[in-house]
Order: C-alpha cells, then structure tokens, then sequence
C-alpha cells in the first residue's frame, strides 16, 4: 500500500489514498477525451477524507491540478520532482501563491456598460465546457472547438454582471450545460470590439485569482504555464489522470502506451 502525506492548503486538507484495480480500470475505460470528468472520476475515488470542499467538482481547477500531481507525487518512479517533458513538477508548482480563504468573485471592470466581476474555474464548469465541444456554432454554421471554445467557455461561466444571478455549477448537469450553451452564443453574438474588451478585462482577471499554477487553454483544455525564471522557456504540461494509473490498469481496456505529461 502506498503512503500519501496529507495535502494542506487554505481551503482543503486533504488525504489521499491508493486506488484498488477496479476503480482504476473503471477511470481509465473513460473517454480519452473527457479528461475534466475523468479528473473528477479519479479524485473522488482517491479522496479518503476531505476538509473544506468535500466534492473535488467543487474544487479549482489549480487544486484538482495540485491533488492529481500529488499523488503523482507520491507514486512516480522518479520521485516527488518527477519528469514534465524536459522539465519537473517544480518548474510548474508556485506553492507561495494560494488561494485566499474564501473563493473571491472580484471587479474587472465595464464593458458595454455592465460592471463585470470574475469568480474561480472550478472542476465542474471545466467539465461542462468540455462536455459542451461543438454545441456552439459560429457564423457559418461551423461548431466551435479547440482554444476558442474552451476560452468562450470559461468566460460565460465564470464572467458575472453586477447584479446578475447565475446558476451554481453543481447543479443538474443537464441543466447547467443549457446555461452555458446559451451563454456562449450571447457571448459569441457580442460586437467584436465588445468581446474584445471583455476577453482583455477576463485574462487580466484571470491574472488576479492566479494560485498554485498558472493556467491557460491549449486546444485540447486546460493546461499549467511554467512559473517563470529559469523554467520560462519550458512548454505547458498537463497533469492527466491516466498517468495516475498502472500500466496494467490501462493495459487491461486496451490503452497501454498513453501519455500527456
């Protein structure tokens, strides 16, 4: 059996524990490509006991990065620094940046005059952006994907008008997932150079709620920068769950060489 050391941060404290095989096959029969969902999958079966938040859909998409990378931690061949591509987990981690005690929705600013705040990307909003690839359209009828439409998804769900009431991400999926929906095509309707000032006013927002990694969308989802100095020049890395799992586990549904660190 393998030991976790607990997992502290401002919000969570966490215990992690070994997978048994079935729950590891289970997570990795999942979809390739619903990698936030296999995310949620792998942390609420890893997760002993949970203080804070108890549902990791619940959680920033940074804390389910640092509770993924903390049982790679603990379970990689190279040890606790393991190997990123050319760089390490270290390269990527800004531990003296956390997240404030209560998951702020702070002012950015107005466009088209609202007032605009921002709030947290958390693991089931990122599970619905993903979900929703290819529900919206642009103008030629072409349905959107890639950094494009992971972009407009994190903006309609976590950009908020002054005033405005928006649904909480752990509702009903169904439910949730037509919120969104309709929420990125108003986005996508807005004049250019509205989008435009609103999409500045999100990244600098995004900026200001920045802890434990700093991320970015790739096209294929969510991905954490390197933190800087002599790490700068190294590429984004990705924390999949899949590296989580054994090779026997992977190799008994059929997906033994995958990869994505």
């Amino acid at each position: 059996m393998i030991h976790f050391p607990l997992l502290r941060t401002r919000r969570l404290t966490v215990q992690l524990r070994e997978l048994s095989i079935t729950e590891s096959v289970a997570i990795a029969s999942m979809p390739t490509h619903l990698e936030e969902a296999s995310c949620t999958a792998f942390l609420r079966a890893a997760v002993a006991s949970a203080q804070g938040i108890d549902d990791p859909a619940a959680w920033t998409v940074q804390e389910r990065m640092l509770a993924v990378a903390h049982y790679l931690a603990a379970t990689a061949e190279d040890g606790p620094d393991f190997a990123l591509g050319e760089g390490h987990y270290s390269d990527y981690l800004d531990g003296a940046a956390d997240i404030q005690t209560q998951a702020p929705q702070i002012e950015v600013g107005e466009v088209g005059g609202d007032t605009w705040h921002i709030r947290h990307l958390t693991g089931a909003m990122a599970e619905s952006i993903e979900r929703m690839t290819g529900e919206v359209q642009d103008a030629s009828g072409k349905p959107l994907s890639g950094r494009l439409h992971w972009i407009l998804g994190a903006m309609a769900a976590q950009m908020v008008r002054s005033g405005e009431s928006v649904p909480d991400a752990d509702m009903a999926e169904g439910a949730f997932d037509e919120f969104m929906v309709a929420r990125m095509k108003i986005m996508g309707a807005f004049p250019e150079s509205d989008f435009s000032a609103l999409m500045a006013l999100y990244f600098a927002g995004r900026e200001k709620l920045h802890h434990l990694f700093k991320t970015e969308f790739s096209e294929d989802g969510i991905v954490a920068m390197p933190k800087g100095g002599a790490a700068a020049n190294l590429p984004p890395a990705r924390f999949p769950v899949h590296t989580c799992l054994s090779r026997m586990a992977r190799e008994l549904v059929g997906k033994p060489d995958e990869s994505g660190l």
